[in-house]
């Protein structure tokens, strides 16, 4: 989570999820394998922890002030007694145009005392997920070679 994302860029996840600008829309063909409510939990205790690292951060306060006015789904979560966690693992289900759902796994590597996060997407190997993955790196490999 970084804490300071700008409304313009709407570069923050927790905006795409509970916000209403394009990074909202671009959320829609994504869901978790736990269910949407868990996801949004975990990023909500997510932003929690980076408030409580970082309680003086105008901008940061500003996105959770924001939300709450936007998103009565995001105050809920926000005023529950959910506690301050760092969001480091999913399953997510993608919608792609042109190969369908693709079960990814959804790992953020937390570089301890540093605030740098690596997120990754995998899918397990030898799965139908790999499979259709691979077919996505050709065709875009061969669209992309193709002349004008």
């Amino acid at each position: 989570m970084t804490p300071c994302s700008s409304r313009s860029g709407e570069r923050s996840l927790v905006r795409a999820l509970f916000g209403d600008g394009p990074a909202h829309a671009s959320m829609l063909p994504v869901r978790s394998e736990r269910g949407r409510d868990a996801f949004e939990v975990s990023i909500v205790a997510d932003l929690k922890d980076a408030t409580g690292r970082y309680p003086a951060d105008v901008r940061l306060q500003r996105l959770v002030r924001d939300l709450r006015a936007e998103s009565p789904k995001f105050a809920a979560h926000r005023s529950a007694r959910t506690a301050a966690a760092q969001h480091t693992t999913d399953r997510k289900i993608l919608r792609h145009p042109q190969v369908g759902d693709i079960v990814l796994d959804c790992d953020v590597l937390v570089v301890p005392g540093a605030d740098l996060r690596m997120v990754t997407y995998t899918a397990a190997a030898g799965s139908s997920d790999a499979g259709k993955l691979d077919l996505l790196r050709v065709t875009r490999t061969a669209a992309a070679s193709t002349p004008s």
